[in-house]
């Protein structure tokens, strides 16, 4: 579902945003 790709994406930023 649509929502469920959105709260990937979060996660995939928020691990980005704490690996930079």
């Amino acid at each position: 579902t649509q929502r469920r790709r959105i709260e990937i994406a979060h996660s995939l930023v928020l691990s980005e945003r704490q690996i930079k």
